[in-house]
């Protein structure tokens, strides 16, 4: 249990090492890759006015691809190869980027976390 738990202090230049790293790992690696693409276009897909005006403000792609770096890590967390802390931060990050862009566009960054941890509900029907 976390008493004193604080949210991190997110810059450019730590944004810009979570960015280059998990996108090196990510894409190297298909057994998260292709998994984590999914992930992120279910979101996308769910969220597509969200997805357009921050791709808008930000190049075309964005969006897709910072979600698909944040599934990768969540992933990732899952399998112990980082720690999830690290995965926090990481989400945090993402909603810092994209919340300046766009207000209300941190429910991407938490959707993503959801779907990546399994905190949401099945459909079991046949």
């Amino acid at each position: 249990m976390a008493w004193f738990r604080r949210r991190p202090r997110i810059t450019d230049e730590i944004y810009g090492r979570l960015m280059t790293s998990f996108g090196r790992v990510v894409d190297r690696d298909p057994m998260v890759k292709q998994p984590a693409a999914a992930l992120a276009e279910r979101v996308a897909a769910e969220f597509t006015e969200l997805v357009e005006a921050l791709d808008a403000g930000m190049y075309r792609g964005a969006t897709l691809y910072h979600l698909r770096l944040l599934a990768g890590a969540w992933i990732m967390a899952r399998e112990g190869a980082v720690p999830r802390a690290t995965a926090e931060v990481f989400e945090e990050a993402l909603a810092w980027r994209f919340e300046p862009v766009r207000k209300g566009s941190r429910v991407l960054a938490q959707r993503v976390t959801a779907l990546a941890n399994g905190e949401f509900e099945r459909d079991t029907r046949m």
